[in-house]
C-alpha cells in the first residue's frame, strides 16, 4: 500500500470518509429524535465516536492542504497549481480507468473472471498515476501493476496518455512516457512554454 500512498489519494480519502460518517451522523440524530430507544446512552455514545471520526479526517485533510500551501510558498509557486494538479490528476485517472463488460455467449466465465481480474489490477494501479504541474514544468508518475497482463495494459496507453496531457494545458507539452528499466515506474515531464519566444522566419529570400 506504500505505492499507492500520496497526497492525492489522502484528500480523496478524507473527503470520501467525511461525508460517509457525516451521513450516518445525522441518520443517527435523527433516530434519536424520532424514536425512542432504550439503549439512548449507547446511541449518543455512537454519534459522537461518528462525529470524532469526521473530525479527525476532516483535521487530516486541512492539514494536508496546509502543508500543500507551506509546501508551494516555499518553492515559490502558486497554490493554484496545486488545485490544477489535483484535478488534472482526476481526469488522467478517470481516462485510463477500464469498465468490467459482461460475457457474451462466446466467451467462458473462466476467460472473464481472468479479463476481471486484469482489469481490476490496472484500476488499482491508478492510484499511484499522479500529475503535477509546477510553474517551470509538469510531472507525470505512474507505477505499472506487478502482472504483466495488466502491465501490458496500462504500457499500450502510454501514446494516448500522453496526448490527453497535452490537452490538459497547451502551455504545457509532455514528452514521452518513459518506463524506468530497473522497476514498474514510469514518468513523463513537460516545460512550461509560457513567455518563450520563438524566431519568426523570413521569407524574403
Amino acid at each position: 500500500m506504500k505505492k499507492y500512498f500520496n497526497k492525492y489519494n489522502v484528500i480523496n480519502s478524507t473527503i470520501f470518509i467525511s461525508l460517509i460518517f457525516f451521513i450516518f451522523e445525522r441518520l443517527a440524530t435523527f433516530l434519536i429524535i424520532q424514536i425512542h430507544l432504550e439503549s439512548f446512552y449507547y446511541f449518543v455514545v455512537f454519534i459522537w465516536i461518528l462525529r470524532l471520526i469526521i473530525l479527525s479526517a476532516f483535521s487530516i485533510l486541512f492539514f494536508a492542504i496546509f502543508l500543500e500551501f507551506l509546501f508551494r510558498r516555499a518553492e515559490s509557486d502558486y497554490f493554484r497549481n496545486s488545485i490544477k494538479s489535483y484535478l488534472a490528476t482526476r481526469k488522467i485517472r478517470r481516462y485510463c480507468t477500464h469498465i468490467n463488460v459482461e460475457p457474451t455467449l462466446e466467451e467462458s466465465s473462466r476467460y472473464m473472471n481472468t479479463k476481471q481480474v486484469i482489469v481490476k489490477k490496472v484500476n488499482r494501479s491508478l492510484k499511484a498515476l499522479t500529475v503535477t504541474f509546477y510553474k517551470d514544468c509538469a510531472v507525470l508518475n505512474g507505477r505499472l501493476p506487478s502482472n504483466t497482463e495488466s502491465a501490458d495494459v496500462i504500457e499500450k496507453l502510454f501514446p494516448k496518455i500522453k496526448k490527453e496531457l497535452n490537452y490538459l494545458d497547451k502551455n504545457y507539452q509532455f514528452n514521452d512516457i518513459i518506463r524506468d528499466p530497473e522497476g514498474k515506474n514510469f514518468s513523463s515531464v513537460a516545460k512550461c512554454n509560457i513567455g518563450e519566444v520563438y524566431p519568426i522566419k523570413n521569407n524574403d529570400g
